[in-house]
This record gives structure tokens, sequence and C-alpha cells, in this order.
């Protein structure tokens, strides 16, 4: 169970509100129940962009401060209505951290809260909805209250989540025991890696039009990658919305590849598939072809794998690849992985089957 604080940030904490104190002393009466009960409690900061007035330096940004979080607590920032949005980060936070129950609370009843509700029960959480724990605003079809009351007392309730009051949420929160489920791998997220020739560290906006100039924009190595290419600035700075989003989860590795010579980025590396409960990843990486055959794969990927047992805990880490691809084929040789085995006929291009080549390395033998 975690209780979710949806956008309860200064520019729109204000009278203007449906039942604005009572929504307020509400919420701040479940983050200390949450507290005292070990229940994580998250928060979430909506993001207009820059320039808007409501965004990150901005003070109506920030969070309102009757209702701010502890240190260390959680703080997700997002640029759509639902906070489950696959380049956020958080539904990945959750699902490693096993949990299965949401108290949905916040700011607006008919955006970002009904969204986040719909996308919560999609993904196979229970929704809890205490009353007076979200509030919305008149818009120009319904007054404040309408609003509340039809999504609290006709949208949600028995099609998308458990519509309860609020002193039924605090007992609840009072009965739950916390599962003690240790997460089996360190949520550490993308930290930034030094070689002899290369940085490693999370994708910035500004890597866009280096990104362009020397990969991702290629045909060819995005082909070889098994990724599409990426024309226009716009479908570039669309790929990083999701790349540094995600990073705000911990659960997420993916390290932009920098030549330190040029300072350009000249390709990324991944665990892009992570089993935190089998203590496992998969690895997967491209270079630009200006840069290729000059080691940098190779080097990239060995300090990938040391970051992966011993900043991560990986008990094993995987790697797949086409036989066609003879210079991945090198870079495995090169890295000590293993050979696992074949699926046989695995991947159809070109017209024509191909094997998916798999290898590994074990904590044991690193």
């Amino acid at each position: 169970m975690i209780l979710l604080v949806i956008d309860v940030q200064k520019g729109i904490m204000n009278e203007k509100l449906y039942a604005f104190e009572k929504f307020a002393n509400n919420i701040a009466l479940l983050m200390d129940e949450a507290r005292k009960n070990g229940i994580e409690v998250v928060y979430v900061r909506h993001d207009d962009g820059e320039g808007s007035g409501f965004s990150k330096g901005d003070e109506a940004f920030e969070i309102y401060d009757d209702i701010k979080p502890l240190e260390g607590e959680k703080v997700f920032d997002k640029k759509v209505n639902s906070c489950l949005n696959r380049n956020i980060g958080l539904l990945e936070y959750l699902q490693n951290k096993h949990i299965h129950s949401l108290i949905i609370t916040g700011l607006q009843t008919d955006y970002c809260i009904d969204a986040t509700v719909k996308s919560a029960f999609e993904n196979g959480f229970e929704v809890i909805i205490p009353a007076g724990c979200n509030s919305t605003c008149d818009n120009a079809y319904m007054d404040a209250e309408t609003t509340y009351k039809f999504y609290n007392e006709s949208m949600w309730p028995e099609r998308y989540a458990k519509c309860i009051s609020t002193e039924d949420t605090l007992v609840r929160m009072k009965e739950y025991s916390p599962k003690n489920i240790a997460n089996s791998i360190v949520p550490c997220g993308t930290g930034q890696i030094e070689t002899e020739r290369l940085i490693l560290r999370e994708f910035r906006y500004s890597d866009a039009d280096s990104m362009m100039r020397n990969w991702v924009s290629d045909d060819k190595v995005q082909w070889m990658y098994g990724e599409p290419s990426y024309k226009t600035k716009k479908e570039v700075i669309s790929l990083l919305d999701e790349y540094v989003g995600k990073n705000q989860s911990g659960y997420y590795f993916r390290w932009a590849v920098i030549e330190k010579e040029s300072e350009e980025c000249i390709g990324q590396v991944a665990y892009f598939l992570v089993d935190s409960n089998n203590r496992f990843a998969e690895i997967e990486y491209c270079i630009g072809a200006a840069f290729q055959g000059k080691g940098y794969a190779t080097e990239a990927t060995r300090a990938v794998i040391n970051y992966g047992f011993e900043r991560i805990g990986l008990n094993k880490v995987q790697i797949c690849v086409r036989p066609s691809n003879s210079a991945s084929g090198k870079v495995i040789g090169k890295c000590g992985f293993k050979k696992d085995g074949n699926l046989r006929q695995y991947f159809f291009r070109d017209g024509a089957y191909e094997d998916r080549m798999y290898f590994s390395i074990l904590r044991e033998e690193h």
C-alpha cells in the first residue's frame, strides 16, 4: 500500500478549490497515519513547462507547505495528466516495490486524479479513493461541487475504485501490515561511470543534437540495434522524455555514452530488461557508425557489467545477439560472457529467420 499525493502545489492550493479547508486537513490526516504505520507517502508534481510560471524553479510549482514531504520521501515530476504514464517512472517504481494498493489523493478531480485512477485500474492496482481527499475548481460545464460528486459518487465507485470515507481509510491504514519484501536489487538508478575514454551518465535534453548527428537518426545503426530511427529534433525530444522521466524511479538504468575527447553523445548502453525478483538484467548497446571499431562498445559494456554486480546487486547479467551481428559477437567475447544457448528462428527480418543467441555472466564468475 502507498499513499499517493498528487499535484498539491502552491500555485493551485487555494480557496477556489471545492471544500478546500476540509480537503487539506483530510490529506494531512492520511499522511500522518501513513507515516505512523509504515505506509510510504509518494508525491507527484505537475510541470507545465519552462516559462509557464508552473515549472521547476517557480514558487507555484513547489508543494504546499502544510502537506510538504519529509526528507527522503519520493517526489515524481510529470508533464501529463496520469502519474502512471510510461515516461514518468512511477509505475516502474511501484511494480519493483511490489505495491498492489494505491490510496489516491490530490488535485484536480477531473484532470490528473481521474486520469491516474483509470490508469491505476488498468494496470491492476487496487484503487482506494478517500472521500474529501481530492478537489477541483469550477469549469465551463459544472461547478466544483458538482464535478467532485460526479466523479466520487458516480464515475469511479465500483467501476475503477473503492470510494470510501476518510475514516474507513484511516482504519485500513491502521490495520495494514507492511509485507517484509526486501528489494533484491538496489534502486540506485543510472549513476555516472567514468572509464579511460568515456563518461557514462544519465541522458539530458541537451544531448539531442549530438544524438542525431552520431547515431539515433542513422537507419543502419538503429536497425542493428532493433529500434526505429528518429529523424527530427521533436522525435528525439519525445524519446528523451522517456529516458529522462524514467530516471526518477531508481529502477531505470540507461546511460548516454559520452566520448571524453569530443564531448559528443556517441551512443547508449542500458539494462533494458531488469528482473528485480530474480536479480538479473539484460544489456543492450549501440555506438554510432563513425565511432565503431574503436573498442568503445566493449569499454562501455564492461563498465556497466561492473556497475550491475557492484552497485545494483545483480546475480546475472545477460545479453543476446543475432548470428548476423558479428561485431556484437566480438564485444560479447571480449567481455567474458558464456553462451547459454539459442532460441531458434526467433527473429524474422528482411524475409528471413534468425536465431536469438543468449550469453551471460554470473556473479560468482565476475
